[in-house]
Formats: C-alpha cells, sequence, structure tokens
C-alpha cells in the first residue's frame, strides 16, 4: 500500500509454488468514488438550488481527480 498524489494505491500479490496466482490492484480511484468513499462523504446529503448542487458535485469530483471521463446525473426518488 501506497500513498499517492490521488489517494492510496493498493497492489496485492498471491504466491502459490513459486507462481503468481493472484494480483490485485485497487486504484485511488475506487476508494475515492465507493459508495462509501470520500466524494459520498463530501457530497452528503445537501439541499438548495439544483444547478448548484449539480456544479457543487462537478467541483468534488474534479478535485479527486478521477482519472477517467464523468457525468453527473441527478435522479429524484
Amino acid at each position: 500500500m501506497v500513498q499517492t498524489a490521488r489517494g492510496m494505491l493498493l497492489h496485492h500479490v498471491r504466491i502459490e509454488s513459486g507462481r503468481i496466482a493472484q494480483y490485485l490492484i485497487v486504484a485511488p480511484t475506487e476508494w475515492n468514488f465507493h459508495p462509501q468513499g470520500a466524494l459520498t462523504y463530501l457530497i452528503g446529503f445537501r439541499e438548495g438550488n439544483m444547478t448548484r448542487l449539480v456544479e457543487t458535485a462537478k467541483l468534488f469530483v474534479m478535485s479527486l481527480d478521477p482519472c477517467v471521463d464523468f457525468e453527473i446525473e441527478v435522479v429524484h426518488a
């Protein structure tokens, strides 16, 4: 595990009989955008003007540097 500019990066290797049997990577994007991750914590349950909320959400996403394209979608329940 190592702390990077975008967050925690985890590499996990399982070796069996001198060979790599399993290799897993958990990138900062997976931690930051997990349903219980940093973005969910930052956005929380905010109230206010919908346009402002979407813009705030975009700023939060960009601040976590997702390194992939993203789209903000508002679903009214």
